[in-house]
């Protein structure tokens, strides 16, 4: 092959990789885009979901300790000395 073919060739190849927005293109690029909003969609709805699990895990952490118990039981001792309160075992 000549200098001047390979030319030709090259300038061939590359004039027909050019990208133009057509009828042909528009069905493949409306899909693209529905599937991008598709996944910023999902991923907030992840991000929400994620987001009501962790106040969830918070509100369980926050369970009654056995002090809590134990002071409760005192002060419902203190308020109404007339109620019986049975004795909590430390063991």
């Amino acid at each position: 092959m000549t200098q001047e073919n390979k030319k030709m060739t090259t300038n061939n190849t590359s004039e027909s990789r050019k990208v133009t927005l057509s009828k042909d293109t528009l069905m493949p690029l409306g899909l693209v885009i529905a599937l991008c909003g598709a996944v910023v969609w999902i991923s907030s709805q992840l991000n929400n979901i994620n987001y009501k699990l962790d106040m969830l895990e918070n509100k369980l952490e926050d369970q009654w300790t056995q002090r809590d118990m134990e002071n409760w039981g005192l002060r419902l001792k203190m308020i109404n000395p007339s109620i019986t309160v049975p004795e909590i075992d430390l063991n």
